[in-house]
């Protein structure tokens, strides 16, 4: 019960972790081949899930504090390899009956719960990292010392004491896995889709440019947008000390910046953001020709008025006292903004075939694969 315990407390700590990758891993994929195999997505993030649940297997249940106190590293650590086992035969003459008293033993059952520790470790690097045998022999001794290390070290020091056996017998039972597992990737490589296929499949994909792909770059200039804004904020606040301050929503909903912030760099580049370089996409005319300056500033001015405008003029209204007591329009003016947000991630990521949003089609501006645009 206790090691499915562990199981479900990876399940639930997975959504946060798989969420965080999610970002660096999509654009990775974008850059390199254009689109993101929802193949290779399942393999990499099951990779993150199993390397979760091997890792609560090491730490949980964690003890508290106080009950480690006094625990030396010295009485936490076996260096004698299979030294209950050698115990166990010599104190005991060998019958039938004492062999299957021995195969249900607790100590057996933990040497071999060890070899199925990381004998998916050994099938993922073959199968998925193409590595060879002599370097998946490396990587699960690494990875099964930073284990034991994990333990000797009482959690890296946030315990007074260590509160986990650290055990020569699991790295050589961890480095077994290992290799048990490399043996048996061949099984995967031969029922499986091959990476050469799936690679060439995602570039030929790539040349279309969807709209989950436009969503990431946007996704990665927004973020860009709000580090470069509080770093300028903090610069102002530092020289002049009486600025005003700023509120958080102020900050994370500074369309107005971003706005300018993507002009700058399409203007500079000739059509790229950080963001589409990263995404392998260019801003171009919608005839397929590089966009003029023109365009280029008409479209990131319609992206402004259709979401930063209606606030604009609600809070000049309200200074100026033109909305006073005049409740509907200011929620009018506030749908306005916060739809064409929504809009967009319908547009971009739940609709199967994204439209051009407004602001492209009256810019007559889209997005081209940058790799066929070199073609042009």
């Amino acid at each position: 019960m206790a090691y499915v315990d562990k199981i479900i407390a990876a399940l639930l700590t997975f959504p946060l972790i798989a969420g965080l990758f999610s970002l660096p891993y999509a654009l990775y994929q974008y850059h390199k081949y254009g689109a993101v195999s929802k193949y290779r997505t399942f393999v990499v993030f099951s990779f993150i899930l199993y390397m979760l649940i091997a890792y609560f297997q090491v730490i949980l249940p964690l003890p508290s504090l106080e009950s480690t106190i006094g625990n030396r590293w010295q009485d936490h650590l076996n260096l004698i390899p299979f030294r209950q086992i050698w115990t166990y035969w010599h104190d005991k003459t060998f019958t039938i009956k004492e062999f299957f008293i021995y195969l249900r033993s607790f100590s057996l059952w933990q040497l071999l719960l060890n070899v199925l520790l990381t004998l998916p470790f050994g099938v993922y690097l073959r199968y998925y990292f193409k590595q060879s045998f002599k370097r998946t022999v490396l990587y699960t001794f690494l990875l099964s010392l930073f284990f034991e290390i994990t333990q000797l070290s009482a959690l890296y020091g946030i315990y007074p004491g260590p509160y986990r056996l650290a055990d020569i017998e699991d790295l050589l039972c961890n480095t077994l896995g290992g290799m048990i597992g490399y043996q048996f990737g061949f099984v995967f490589a031969l029922v499986l889709p091959k990476w050469e296929e799936i690679d060439e499949y995602c570039r030929n994909v790539g040349k279309t440019v969807t709209g989950k792909r436009r969503f990431w770059a946007v996704l990665f200039d927004y973020i860009c947008s709000i580090i470069l804004y509080l770093i300028i904020r903090g610069i102002v606040l530092l020289f002049i000390p009486e600025a005003p301050s700023i509120s958080i929503s102020e900050w994370i909903y500074n369309w107005s910046f971003f706005c300018i912030f993507s002009l700058v760099q399409v203007l500079l580049t000739k059509g790229f953001t950080l963001g589409h370089a990263i995404c392998r996409t260019i801003l171009v005319s919608s005839d397929g020709t590089r966009a003029t300056k023109g365009r280029l500033i008409m479209r990131y001015l319609y992206l402004w008025m259709f979401t930063e405008l209606p606030l604009f003029i609600l809070d000049l209204s309200l200074n100026w006292n033109f909305l006073y007591n005049n409740d509907s329009l200011v929620l009018i003016l506030l749908f306005v903004s916060r739809f064409y947000f929504l809009y967009y991630f319908y547009n971009e990521v739940i609709r199967k075939n994204a439209k051009l949003m407004p602001h492209d089609r009256l810019s007559k501006t889209i997005y081209m694969s940058s790799d066929i645009s070199k073609q042009i």
